[in-house]
């Protein structure tokens, strides 16, 4: 276990080792560029890319400042503006009529872009009548005429302070009846017309059919009752989920507080017994000593509370081999399964060697602590980890992410 801790250890010192060379290669690479090879001169952007800012250090006489320069992109030339609007035009041809087949029959949204020629040229629109289709291609089915209309359509492309117009016309008709879209369209143009003629009237009745067809309509049914019902099964489910994870944990720091208590418990037994006193009047002799303790104010524990009920039981008139097998029925912990096997054995058949096997008990029980004890150093160590690694993020977006900036 030890080594694996000094494995992550040595990984990062790697990861900062590797880092650090990283940082300085960009900052040597840096200092080149604006001490060695800067020379005075700028590259422009292209055309759309937008212009740039250089942040530069600048000299005369005896002063010096920081001076940020803005480079404005490259500009196009007359001929080059010209063959670009020509190319928007090109790309609004090809693409306005979106899912529409034919400009005669325009019954879905068209493709009305604000730019063209990759952000190069720029576009806004107008139409005639207005309210039909709006500036970005969606068509107001409402305000569709039953027998269609036409619209036209005016671009204006600009370029900086150049401008081209183009205009064109489509003629807008409505869905047909015959899809689920045509119908939605009239029952929609339906209800604004109801709506609009009885705005005077304290009620508002729903059309009954739409082109010969029969409307029914219901209220939507609110489920309100349904969604109390499922937070309380959630709620229920989320409680014991949680019961059982708070009795999961309280097990395991039960069991560890039983590993805790045995070096001890197995000490005294051993030191007891082996002065002479029988089993008995060594369990007497420790749960008198532990409840001393806590009349004085010491805490409980887990270990001792076992061995404390097995006194007692004994006092009742309880066996002591009966008393024994259940402590090791009812304890979580194998230990303490273990010593109620070798005190068992010892009271129904006898042994010589008992004395040199608490001894062992002892001694391994004593081991078995100290590794425990490792084991929590180490588990401590790797929460540790987590910050430490966060802390290096920090300092390695500090060091890389001004330099890479720096160098696009």
């Amino acid at each position: 276990m030890l080594k694996s801790h000094d494995l992550t250890k040595k990984n990062l010192m790697e990861i900062v080792l590797v880092t650090t060379i990283l940082g300085l290669g960009i900052l040597v690479y840096d200092f080149v560029n604006t001490n060695i090879n800067f020379n005075g001169v700028i590259k422009r952007n292209e055309a759309g890319a937008g212009s740039i800012s250089e942040n530069l250090e600048l000299e005369f006489s005896d002063h010096r400042q920081e001076y940020e320069v803005e480079v404005s992109e490259q500009k196009l030339s007359e001929k080059e503006i010209e063959k670009n609007f020509d190319r928007a035009i090109r790309e609004i041809e090809d693409s306005y009529l979106g899912e529409n087949r034919s400009a005669n029959n325009v019954t879905y949204d068209l493709i009305l872009e604000t730019a063209y020629v990759d952000g190069l040229i720029e576009a806004s629109w107008k139409t005639s009548p207005y309210g039909i289709i709006s500036r970005d291609g969606k068509l107001r089915a409402e305000n569709i005429p039953e027998d269609g209309e036409i619209v036209d359509l005016q671009c204006t492309l600009y370029y900086e302070d150049c401008e081209r117009y183009y205009s064109f016309s489509v003629v807008v008709n409505c869905k047909s009846m015959d899809t689920v879209e045509g119908k939605l369209e009239a029952i929609n143009r339906r209800v604004k017309e109801i709506d609009e003629s009885t705005r005077e009237s304290e009620i508002y009745k729903l059309p009954g059919e739409i082109a010969g067809e029969k409307l029914e309509w219901k209220k939507k049914m609110n489920y309100r009752g349904l969604q109390i019902i499922l937070l309380g099964l959630i709620t229920v489910a989320v409680l014991i989920i949680g019961k059982k994870h708070d009795e999961k944990k309280a097990k395991a720091l039960r069991i560890e507080e039983l590993e805790r208590d045995y070096p001890q418990i197995v000490s005294q037994l051993s030191i007891l017994m082996g002065a002479g006193m029988s089993f008995r009047k060594a369990l007497e002799r420790i749960t008198k000593k532990y409840m001393q303790d806590i009349n004085d104010g010491a805490s409980q524990k887990a270990g001792y509370e076992e061995i404390l009920k097995t006194c007692r039981k004994i006092s009742d008139g309880k066996g002591e081999i009966q008393a024994l097998e259940e402590l090791g029925k009812t304890c979580e912990c194998k230990e303490y399964r273990k010593l109620s096997m070798l005190l068992v054995q010892n009271l129904r058949k006898g042994s010589r060697d008992l004395l040199d096997t608490l001894e062992k008990e002892e001694k391994y029980a004593f081991e078995m602590r100290k590794q425990r004890a490792v084991r929590a150093g180490e588990v401590a160590s790797t929460k540790l980890l987590l910050p430490m690694a966060g802390m290096l993020f920090i300092v390695i977006v500090i060091l890389v992410v001004p330099a890479i900036m720096q160098i696009n």
